[in-house]
């Protein structure tokens, strides 16, 4: 009887295997790799851009008052998620990062519970996001005395006319509370800021050419200043 793979067999006995001997040896993760999501607490600003961009819905918070604002918790489900990496694209603070970590095995099976066998599969952090700090009205000045300006000579008139129209208006100053300002020398008002903010606190009219800020609702995350493009917007 003809035996074909015995030589074969026996001579695969004394050479070395050509396969990685996983998980004794972890292999790398391949060049841009997308694994497992790296979550940044600290650098968060809570401003939900990626949970509205996520495909799989796998981003949730929940909240809770504390003494110093708002106690966030921030979650990520890696059952659900795709790893497309769009959460992460769409951070502008940079909270959120994509590892070259492939090791999510949830193990429901010797886990004491299901809670602690999914636990590889979820990741999440805690921050605190303060309450916005608003500014006291400025006092009002006194009234000046009424006093009757002297007319000034046609000449004087036409030299304060010409200084003015060749003064340009000074451009704004950044706010202290890194909240945008416009520019109105620049902005076009195209509605993009409006468009692109992710808690809607910009209002702004084509037509009538106003652009409003809603204090109370923006977070400063900058995406109006990135959308905005003539750089009418000062972060």
């Amino acid at each position: 009887m003809d035996f074909p793979f015995v030589k074969e067999a026996l001579a695969q006995l004394f050479s070395k295997p050509s396969t990685n001997p996983y998980p004794f040896a972890p292999a790398p993760a391949k060049p841009n790799y997308r694994g497992r999501i790296i979550f940044h607490p600290e650098k968060c600003i809570s401003c939900n851009m990626c949970e509205r961009v996520c495909a799989g819905q796998a981003i949730s918070h929940v909240s809770e008052p504390c003494e110093e604002g708002e106690r966030i918790t921030r979650r990520f489900y890696l059952g659900s998620c795709t790893f497309c990496a769009h959460c992460a694209s769409f951070c502008t603070h940079g909270a959120i990062e994509m590892s070259d970590d492939y090791h999510m095995v949830a193990d429901y099976y010797n886990a004491p519970s299901f809670e602690e066998g999914e636990k590889a599969l979820i990741v999440e952090g805690t921050y605190i996001k303060k309450a916005p700090v608003k500014k006291a009205a400025p006092a009002a000045k006194p009234a000046a005395p009424a006093v009757a300006p002297e007319a000034p000579a046609p000449e004087a008139k036409a030299t304060v006319a010409e200084n003015k129209a060749e003064e340009p208006a000074a451009a704004p100053k950044p706010r202290d509370d890194g909240k945008p300002v416009q520019d109105p020398a620049k902005c076009v008002y195209c509605t993009l800021c409006a468009r692109n903010c992710p808690v809607g606190a910009l209002t702004v009219d084509r037509k009538e050419k106003t652009w409003v800020l809603n204090e109370d609702a923006c977070i400063a995350c900058g995406t109006c200043a990135s959308a905005c493009p003539k750089d009418a917007i000062i972060m």
